[in-house]
């Protein structure tokens, strides 16, 4: 079910988001319900990371591993 709402934004920000809806064909409500349900769905998977994070060992040995040791300096704080 859609419900109504009122949202107070920039006019500038209003009319860059009028363009890029009507070049894509889409309501500009309908850009705005999928970005709420975009950071909503980030949320999720922010919870996901606080609860694994530091739950998996790795082996040191692995590291020996050149490719391993790249992703773990790219990816672990």
């Amino acid at each position: 079910m859609k419900t109504k709402l009122t949202l107070y934004v920039d006019k500038a920000a209003v009319k860059r988001g009028k363009l890029w809806a009507r070049r894509r064909n889409v309501p500009l409500s309908r850009v705005v319900e999928n970005h709420l349900n975009r950071l909503t769905t980030a949320d999720a998977g922010e919870r996901f990371l606080a609860k694994w994070q530091g739950a998996f060992k790795l082996d040191p040995a692995a590291l020996k591993d050149e490719r391993v040791a790249a992703i773990v300096a790219k990816h672990m704080r």
